[in-house]
Parts: C-alpha cells; structure tokens; sequence
C-alpha cells in the first residue's frame, strides 16, 4: 500500500462547502463542517480501509483526523505529541502487521525523563488509536494491546506539610511562580486549571472560579473552584494584568505549560531534596482536608471530583498513618453520644 499521503477535506469559499479531492473528481461533502469530515471519514473507510500492511504513520494520520474533531484541543496536542513520538522511535513506515506490545514498551522505558505516570499516558494514546481503528473496523486486529512490563502508575502519597510548604516557598524568588504555587495550595485545584484559567472564568464578588462543561474535567459539569482571601487576591491582581488569556505566567510572560511547571519543580527537588511536583500540593490540600474533619462529600466538592469515592482511592495512605489514626480513635470516644 502505498505511504502517499491521504487527501483531505478543503473549503471553497465560492460554493460556501467542504469538498474532497477523490482522484480525478472532487466529491461535496457539505457546508457543515463537523458533517463534512464525518462524510470523509466514511468515504475513506469504504474507499481504502486501513490494512495489517499499511504504515504507522497512515494510522496515526487519520486516528488524529478524528481526534481533532471530536475531542478538546488539549487532549489533541497531547495525544498527537505522544504518536509523534511513537512514530519517530519506529520508524513512520513501519508496518502494521509487525508492531507488538512489546515495541511500546520499549519506547516507553526509553523516555528517560518521563514518570510512570507520563509512560502510561503515552502508552494510553497508542493503544487507545489501535482500538479505535478496531472499532471503526479499519482493523481486524489490536496488534498492541498487550504491552509487557507496563509501568505501574504511583499512588499519590507525597505530601507536604506546613513546614516543608514554607521551606519550599523560601526557595522561589519569582514572584510568577509563587503566585501559581500559592494559588494551587490554597484552593486545591488541578495544575491544568491553574494554568489555563483566565479572568473570564473569575468572578470576584463571589469568590469563585468557573470552568463552563465545555471546558471542565469531563465535559459534564461545570468546575466550581472556591477561593480563599488569599486566592482572591492573587486573582485580583493578575486578572487585572492579563484581561484576556491565561493570566498565570511565567517571568517572561507567557502562560505556564506542563513541561515549564516540571521543569521549576525539577530544580526545587534538587534545591529541597525532596520529591516535589504540581500534583502534590493537590494531594496535600485533600490529605490535610481529611485530617482536620473536612466531610468527604464537602472535601471532593472543592477539588471537582465527579465521584465521592475518589477520594478513597487516592488517598488510602491515611490508613497508614497512625498518628491520624489514633487521633481519631480517641475523637470517637470523646463525644458525647459515645457509649
């Protein structure tokens, strides 16, 4: 099969429609375009399905078409750098019929600076193409849905308490990254929340911040974050600086992206000696939540959980913490309504 690239849908203004070239004849797909490449998919599946002998890079191409489409921006991005990636290791013409698990395995153990957790999720992206091409029946087969030695992801058990939060503090001078530590240890939030929030999503009358469906965790419910007075001011003062965009930025003005974040935590780690990362301050707000009596219906309201139980999941540490424990035997014991 060849490995020529596929044609794709274009809009001709004169006609106000999409077409697609088909060899000699250009086929209409309509005006809308949400429809249009809906059509064009179709017509690619029924014209040339993806076979065993095409290439990676024929798969990975139209997997992207549909994610483009049907998914966030975000969620595109990420994926289409984790195929890339893939690809790159593999080789682009590479065929289908010779990938097995254990290529991504391979490729996965080969990204040194990346953590268990960022393994899977470049595992995930690779895998869920293969299923997705099953399922649109251009493939018979997942020829890489068992992959040897899968990273297994870490529980989130690194906390930091108040005085390794003031010690890390001591050692951020600018006051761009403090501002996106600060804000996240006092609400609680997801980094990717901190990060692309924007005074549109701030309201601060009422001391909150909303992320509409479209834009949430989910895509079902809007994201309701609480801030502190704290929070607040910080809000304050950046959605005044940065009306429109994200207003959490860096030194030099751009917003924070993930790798920028790791990046300022990779040198504190090296400054503190101790394992710090964004996701840990989230894990710290609801460890500490816990501890002091928060309800768990309350405490995963505050942290956007669209399931209570979450919270079981992900912070079973506390079992083995004994100190908590035995606090809260004796709290037992100490109410009135205590036998």
């Amino acid at each position: 099969m060849s490995s020529k690239r596929e044609a794709k849908p274009f809009f001709r203004k004169s006609k106000n429609a999409w077409y697609l070239q088909l060899g000699k004849r250009q086929v209409s797909l309509g005006r809308e375009k949400k429809q249009a490449w809906q059509k064009y998919h179709q017509l690619m599946a029924d014209s040339e399905p993806i076979r065993e002998t095409a290439t990676v890079e024929m798969l990975f191409e139209r997997y992207l078409d549909w994610v483009e489409e049907n998914r966030k921006p975000g969620t595109y991005s990420k994926i289409r750098d984790n195929l890339s990636s893939f690809a790159k290791f593999i080789g682009k013409q590479t065929k289908i019929a010779t990938l097995s698990g254990s290529d991504l395995s391979n490729w996965a153990e080969g990204q040194s600076t990346w953590s268990s957790t960022t393994r899977n999720e470049g595992i995930g992206s690779v895998v869920r193409c293969f299923n997705w091409a099953v399922g649109k029946k251009y493939l018979k087969t997942n020829t890489v849905a068992q992959v040897p030695d899968k990273p297994r992801r870490k529980r989130r058990e690194t906390v930091i308490s108040t005085d390794e939060w003031t010690t890390l503090l001591g050692f951020v001078k600018d006051q761009a990254f403090r501002d996106l530590l600060c804000f996240m240890w006092e609400v609680g939030c997801r980094p990717l929340e901190a990060r692309t929030m924007e005074a549109k999503h701030v309201n601060l009358d009422a001391g909150i911040v909303i992320f509409p469906p479209s834009e949430a965790k989910g895509e079902r419910h809007e994201r309701v974050i609480y801030l502190t007075e704290a929070a607040k001011q910080i809000c304050a003062r950046l959605v005044a600086k940065w009306p429109t965009g994200p207003i959490m930025r860096n030194t030099r003005n751009r917003p924070w992206t993930k790798d920028s974040i790791n990046c300022r935590f990779s040198r504190l780690k090296k400054k503190t000696g101790k394992r710090v990362f964004a996701y840990a301050i989230r894990h710290s707000f609801a460890t500490q939540g816990l501890i002091d009596g928060v309800d768990s219906v309350t405490l995963s309201q505050l942290m956007g959980h669209a399931d209570v139980s979450t919270l079981a999941k992900n912070y079973a540490h506390l079992s083995r913490n004994q100190r908590y424990l035995k606090e809260q035997a004796e709290s037992v014991r100490k109410r009135p309504d205590a036998n």
